[in-house]
């Protein structure tokens, strides 16, 4: 019998965990639920899923359902097609291929936020890709806001918004590197 559970934990082990998003009661969460109430995950992030995206730095998640959200990138603003236009399209095909094919995103939003606000400001995630296979990485994320402002497709905020010269600081460092 011994040996059974041993053969049973070395299985589990090398087949590694798989896991799945749950509520509160630990019922997964599937598309279903995310139309009927917002859920959060145990980092406070909301999971939600994109019905419909506005370049260059928002989104509406969870469309048509009493949990529609218009979701702002927190710290990042976009510059209008009349202004770049070729910034704008490029904008336009990063968030068609990377954030239209998700049926989850996560968010963070800021903090104090009021959580029945139509419009959430936060910092948008993805479950990381490996770029070869397509496959998940586990317990990976990319951060949308971040990979966006790396890739020059949008820009910081006014930087004096932001309490505290650290912060200040560390995010002109972040729009320099862009």
């Amino acid at each position: 019998m011994a040996k059974l559970w041993i053969i049973i934990g070395i299985t589990l082990l090398l087949a590694g965990c798989v896991t799945n998003t749950v509520d509160e009661q630990g019922n997964p969460v599937g598309k279903a639920a995310l139309d009927d109430e917002l859920v959060l995950d145990d980092a406070g992030r909301i999971i939600a899923h994109p019905t419909r995206l506005i370049p260059p730095d928002r989104m509406i998640v969870n469309g048509d359902t009493p949990t529609e959200r218009e979701i702002r990138l927190l710290g990042v603003e976009g510059l209008p097609e009349e202004e770049a236009p070729n910034t704008y399209a490029e904008c336009q095909e990063w968030m068609a291929r990377y954030l239209a094919a998700e049926d989850e995103i996560y968010i963070k939003p800021s903090l104090d936020v009021d959580m029945d606000a139509e419009v959430i400001y936060g910092i948008v995630y993805l479950r990381a890709r490996d770029e070869d296979t397509g496959k998940e990485i586990p317990n990976g994320y990319v951060n949308v806001n971040m990979a966006m402002l790396s890739k020059g497709l949008v820009k910081i905020r006014d930087i004096r918004e932001f309490e505290g010269n650290d912060l200040r600081e560390r995010m002109q460092k972040a729009q320099d590197m862009a």
